[in-house]
């Protein structure tokens, strides 16, 4: 029988002064080489962002103008950049631009998985919020797998920064995921630019979601009952009034269970005070707006 011989390919030079982040999967579904390659790639892209969201912040922080986050981050080992090892799966890439505050980021990524796989989610730093908010997503792949998480960053070929995120971490992160307090009667002026249904059964299907841009760039996660939909649908891409309770998470955008959403439309004040002098008119006759703000003002 004729042997197949795969061609080898070539392996990127990986100079020493070229710092490297190595995702390492074990245990679980890992050990035996068998991971969903779409489970995989997910969990890199919440990595991604992570690097993305804290190293914009690190960035601006430094003085740079236009932050982004990007540190030419390459992945190694083929297309997908996942490498076969025997009981785990494992990514490897490289920082290729500007390294000083990418090291920084991916330093502050680590030690703050650190800090919730030891239990000590409170210690983690200002830039720990955006791992926190990602690392539910990478907890629920990790539970469907059964896998553990290993991070780590080698500079000059040692190893400076590891951390490992498992079921002590997904434990956390599950306490964390509770709603810490809640708000009644909330209403919140933004632009809705997102609708979406990510009802896995039919209990969960009585609700559809958005998203909600406010004035000040804070990002809500709308919970609409699927019997607004049609009002609903109609006001998406536009400024809009939303009414309802409001529940605040540590890991999570804040939530709002709407009761109420209509147009935002936008204020004319000239129109707005011409009707209010209009109908008060025989109150303030010929006085002068000035006069009557200063008298209201005491």
């Amino acid at each position: 029988m004729p042997t197949t011989v795969q061609p080898r390919q070539r392996r990127k030079t990986i100079y020493l002064d070229t710092p490297v982040f190595t995702v390492t999967f074990k245990k679980g579904r890992a050990r035996h080489n068998r991971l969903p390659l779409s489970h995989v790639l997910a969990t890199l892209q919440e990595l991604d962002f992570m690097i993305r969201e804290v190293g914009t912040q690190i960035q601006r922080d430094q003085g740079i103008e236009n932050a982004d986050g990007d540190f030419g981050i390459e992945l190694l080992a083929g297309a997908s950049g996942v490498a076969f090892a025997k009981g785990s799966v494992k990514a490897t890439a490289l920082i290729t631009r500007d390294t000083n505050n990418g090291i920084e980021t991916v330093s502050r990524v680590i030690s703050t998985t650190d800090g919730v796989e030891k239990k000590r989610p409170g210690a983690v730093g200002e830039y720990g919020e955006y791992v926190l908010r990602r690392l539910p997503r990478i907890s629920d792949i990790q539970e469907k797998d059964g896998t553990e998480l290993r991070l780590q960053l080698a500079q000059q070929g040692k190893i400076t920064s590891k951390a490992t995120f498992s079921e002590s971490g997904m434990k956390v992160i599950r306490s964390m995921s509770q709603a810490e307090f809640a708000v009644e009667s909330l209403t919140l002026y933004g632009k809705l630019r997102q609708l979406k249904d990510s009802s896995k059964d039919e209990e969960h299907s009585r609700y559809f979601w958005g998203e909600l841009l406010e004035d000040n760039g804070n990002t809500w996660r709308i919970r609409f009952k699927r019997g607004d939909m049609r009002d609903v649908l109609p006001l998406f891409s536009k400024q809009v009034v939303i009414f309802g309770d409001a529940n605040y998470f540590k890991t999570k955008n804040p939530r709002l269970d709407a009761l109420t959403i209509k147009e935002d439309h936008e204020r004319d004040y000239v129109a707005a005070f011409d009707d209010f002098r209009n109908t008060y008119d025989e109150v303030f006759q010929d006085r002068d707006p000035e006069e009557i703000l200063k008298e209201i003002r005491g």
